[in-house]
């Protein structure tokens, strides 16, 4: 899929800018804090309907505005139809139109896929688990964008059923919530489960040739009932939380909250059987998540038909000239588009396309360089 322009309205603290993009690169470059970023984040914002950080929604409105508005068009290489798409955000409802038709979330997204890379995500192998389970949700929003409103609904489920807890409510109250939890966290940890299944190869290939000479790394997928999923039927993990769930009911009202679910869960990352959080070097979490990001646009590209459209914020200073050149020659490879942020225009150079297109950033602001 191809990116062609985007408008940003009141958006963070770009007030109003219109953008043309490369085939295969564009650049923003300019000072930290200028909001380099905010063009990024905006882009993956109507592509996965969740910024980049996690911020209230307010905080992505510019301060003074009362709502915010991006609008790209998007064509498909694989099918050939370009689509107008836009997001508006205010203090009410979200609004998502399609080709000036209000459209619902299931039928907006997939049509801009965007694989993000940030200087967070170098976080992701050392971190908490909360970033991991991220990276594997919009990992799966990508390729099938009923795991969004799954998501959507057990948040909904267990955010009602930890305010019951607290609330110190009734057994048949909790339990009508324990109905959804189980439903969806079924489907949520085997549709994650099965992912790392289709990308674990992959990745581990990808580190194997990153990482020179590599430990072998390996990655599991750690659930709520702590055994391997594997063919396990939606139906039977479904009926086992929601025995779990009842279990587990007198310790959730003591705690005020659910200790049993997806939202627990974890991915698990070991070199040579050891914890990868504790034992790898800081050259290897790198070489781990360059490989994860690579193995996620390789993998989309095999199932969408079509290479996603990669957002790389700032990395010219968080990777290492050859590890940057691996990123971009992958891309290149699949005929990708990126879209790059980045304080040091030469940058532009280790890119290598000479119909990339070059704009400078200040103060919120957006200006095609010559």
């Amino acid at each position: 899929m191809r990116l062609l322009r985007a408008e940003f309205f009141d958006f963070r603290n770009i007030a109003s800018a219109a953008i043309e993009f490369s085939p295969h690169c564009t650049v923003f470059v300019g000072h930290n804090g200028q909001g380099k970023t905010n063009l990024i984040e905006g882009l993956y914002v109507v592509a996965g309907l969740r910024p980049l950080r996690n911020v209230a929604r307010r905080a992505l409105i510019r301060r003074g505005a009362e709502k915010a508005r991006v609008a790209v068009s998007v064509r498909s290489e694989r099918t050939g139809l370009t689509h107008d798409l836009s997001v508006s955000l205010s203090s009410g409802p979200r609004l998502l139109m399609r080709d000036s038709k209000r459209v619902d979330t299931e039928a907006f997204v997939g049509h801009l896929v965007a694989v993000a890379f940030t200087p967070d995500d170098l976080d992701l192998p050392k971190g908490g688990p909360d970033a991991r389970r991220r990276f594997l949700d919009r990992a799966l929003f990508n390729l099938r964008p009923a795991h969004l409103a799954r998501t959507m609904r057990y948040q909904r489920a267990l955010r009602d059923r930890n305010r019951l807890l607290t609330e110190n409510a009734s057994d048949a109250s909790i339990a009508a919530f324990d109905e959804i939890v189980a439903r969806e966290g079924a489907s949520i940890s085997l549709d994650r489960d099965a992912y790392l299944v289709e990308i674990g190869p992959l990745v581990e290939s990808h580190f194997a040739q990153i990482a020179r000479p590599a430990p072998k790394l390996r990655l599991t997928y750690e659930n709520s009932l702590g055994c391997p999923l594997g063919d396990m039927r939606r139906e039977d993990l479904t009926e086992a939380l929601l025995k779990l769930l009842h279990q587990r009911r007198l310790i959730d009202r003591k705690r005020k909250k659910t200790s049993v679910g997806p939202h627990l869960d974890d991915l698990t990352l070991t070199l040579d059987s050891l914890p990868a959080k504790e034992h790898a070097s800081q050259g290897q979490h790198r070489a781990i998540v360059l490989a994860l990001k690579l193995a996620e646009i390789v993998h989309l590209s095999s199932q969408l038909g079509e290479p996603p459209l990669l957002l790389l914020d700032d990395m010219s200073s968080e990777l290492d000239h050859d590890r940057g050149r691996q990123l971009f020659e992958t891309v290149n490879d699949l005929k990708g588009q990126v879209v790059v942020t980045s304080t040091d225009p030469a940058v532009a150079g280790l890119l290598g396309h000479s119909d990339l297109v070059l704009h400078r950033v200040s103060e919120g602001h957006v200006a095609a360089s010559a």
